[in-house]
């Protein structure tokens, strides 16, 4: 599962890792406790390269459109890779709106409650940071007017992660990065099983 990760890089420096084009947005600053509902950066494909878009950390589907968001219960900030294709609240933005979710890691919790350890999963890689897999969509709510959200996928996190939790996200690596981010190339192989050697996994502070 992914409930909880962090940024460690302001949106500078996503604009010169990642290679995206659009310059317009203000910079923000690292965000090390990102939770679902809060307005995230996320990378789509525009018209003329890849562009930095905020959306809400949490899908919510195009068929709740005219209804109030404080009225939409259903948890949709992961989403199942067995699933994605054809669950009604993911498949028409996995089929069509694809994005990348940039981040430095992403947290776990093991141990009973009151004596819970914070575990920090980063990637085996030079570069700064990692990307999940991730949809977006378009609402129009009643209360809120146009929400524009996503969800990151996940996958079973295999062994190694799995002594951590069951579900780990889906890491689109460099080399997929353009084909995950275009909805008309096949990417079912993307979505896992994942090698978990490799991640690092710390105590998180």
């Amino acid at each position: 599962m992914c409930g909880r990760y962090g940024r460690e890089m302001p949106w500078s420096d996503l604009y010169r890792w990642l290679t995206i084009f659009s310059p317009d947005l203000p910079n923000d600053p690292p965000n090390m406790d990102i939770r679902p509902t809060t307005r995230q950066p996320v990378v789509v494909a525009g018209d003329e390269g890849r562009e930095l878009r905020f959306m809400r950390w949490g899908l919510v589907p195009f068929w709740h459109s005219g209804k109030a968001l404080k009225d939409f219960k259903l948890t949709t900030f992961n989403a199942k890779a067995e699933t994605v294709a054809t669950a009604a609240s993911f498949k028409q933005p996995y089929a069509r709106r694809r994005c990348l979710v940039p981040a430095s890691g992403w947290y776990e919790w093991t141990g009973e409650k009151g004596a819970k350890t914070k575990w920090w999963f980063t990637a085996k890689t030079d570069e700064p940071g990692l990307t999940f897999a991730g949809i977006w969509e378009r609402c129009v709510t009643s209360d809120q007017g146009e929400v524009v959200s996503f969800t990151i996928i996940t996958q079973p996190a295999g062994a190694g992660l799995n002594a951590y939790h069951d579900r780990a996200p889906v890491v689109i690596w460099a080399e997929d990065r353009a084909r995950w981010l275009d909805a008309g190339q096949d990417s079912t192989d993307l979505l896992g099983p994942e090698s978990p050697d490799r991640f690092n996994v710390a105590a998180a502070v």
